[in-house]
């Protein structure tokens, strides 16, 4: 039995190879660009704006309450490709690392202030 596209036309099999070639292409095109935006070496256009905003600031450097933690993270996610220079190198985001307010859950009360370790 002879295979089912042997009966048609070169110009019958033509868009089917064509298709299959803009596909892979488009394939390895993502593949590609998602490898390279997940770089933390990629190049942060906005450094100084973020050395002020999120480096240098008392909002993300030392402010302890609810309000500056989403903030600063907020601002991180405007900023995705900056990191400060004072982080160590394995933390590549304001959330990656220790922060003032690290496992606070709000402002005022007793979840304030952080989690205790059991007697």
């Amino acid at each position: 039995s002879a295979h089912p596209l042997a009966s048609l036309t070169a110009a019958a099999r033509f868009p089917r190879a064509l298709a299959m070639k803009i596909f892979g292409a488009a394939l390895v095109s993502l593949v590609l660009v998602g490898a390279h935006a997940g770089e933390p070496d990629a190049p942060c256009e906005t450094q100084a704006v973020f050395d002020v905003r999120m480096c240098e600031s008392f909002m993300c450097t030392e402010c302890q309450l609810d309000w500056c933690m989403k903030a600063c993270q907020e601002l991180q996610e405007k900023h995705p490709t900056c990191r400060c220079m004072g982080w160590p190198a394995e933390r590549t985001s304001y959330s990656g690392g220790e922060f003032e307010g690290k496992g606070k859950y709000g402002d005022v009360g007793d979840y304030s202030k952080g989690t205790a370790a059991a007697p």
